[in-house]
């Protein structure tokens, strides 16, 4: 996997509020109902990693990271980490 980056390393600027990160859809051969898409979104209070489930439209907010460059790459790394446990095993 490459190095994660903030928006300010790759861009030059903060990662806008009302921003998202995409981290990817679950594997494919995962049960329907576990099915979604891992994202990082910039709210105003700091970065909200969240789990859209594919079946039922459903967003469950997962955990959130400070509203700082530090906070942004720990919110990318643990949506990674939590997109990518079922393959790790």
């Amino acid at each position: 996997m490459s190095e994660i980056k903030s928006n300010r390393e790759l861009w030059g600027v903060d990662f806008p509020i009302g921003s998202e990160w995409d981290a990817g859809v679950t594997a494919p051969h995962v049960p329907p109902e576990k099915a979604g898409r891992w994202t990082v979104r910039r709210e105003a209070e700091g970065f909200a990693v969240t789990f859209h489930h594919f079946q039922s439209g459903v967003e469950d907010l997962l955990t959130t990271f400070p509203p700082t460059e530090t906070g942004e790459v720990a919110a990318k790394i643990h949506a990674l980490a939590c997109r990518l446990a079922p393959l790790i095993k």
